[in-house]
């Protein structure tokens, strides 16, 4: 079984924060990024390529292409870091792994309507909040940080903000 450092929710998917300081601290060789649209994107295709960091394998793909990527063999003496847009894109990531993803870390989620403002980056709303509930249900240890200098923001911090 392959080696799923965490799985981080950030609506940028891969940017020179996650590129630069997440990658280094996790120890990751492989970026595997799970969103739908991103597979006809040739322009974001393009800017991720250029965001990796050299010696890291980048793996775009759909989210089902994600999980089979994950579930495959194949790339089991891999060290992966899962990206993916949302919460619910997250959800669907680690059922269809059977779960083999149990740290998740929320980065970048920008404000909408019915988002509260969780820091300085990231909104969540109450549909967020309850995905984030059942993952934890399910095992998941989730945490919000930004990078890894900054102050982690627990579940218990988040749903303080929704009551």
């Amino acid at each position: 079984m392959n080696v799923i450092k965490v799985l981080r929710v950030d609506d940028r998917l891969l940017h020179g924060q996650v590129a630069a300081a997440w990658v280094g601290y996790y120890q990751v060789d492989t970026i595997i990024i799970g969103n739908d649209e991103m597979i006809n994107d040739r322009t974001m295709q393009v800017a991720f390529k250029l965001a990796t960091p050299p010696g890291v394998t980048l793996s775009m793909k759909s989210l089902q292409g994600a999980i089979n990527v994950i579930n495959n063999p194949k790339h089991a003496s891999r060290t992966i870091m899962v990206i993916t847009k949302n919460l619910k894109d997250a959800q669907f990531v680690i059922e269809g792994t059977g779960h083999a993803i149990s740290d998740v870390l929320l980065g970048g989620l920008r404000s909408g309507e019915g988002k509260v403002q969780i820091n300085m980056n990231s909104y969540m709303s109450e549909e967020d909040v309850s995905i984030m509930n059942q993952l934890e249900e399910c095992g998941c240890h989730i945490i919000m940080q930004a990078d890894p200098t900054s102050k982690k923001i627990s579940t218990d911090e988040i749903r303080k903000h929704f009551k």
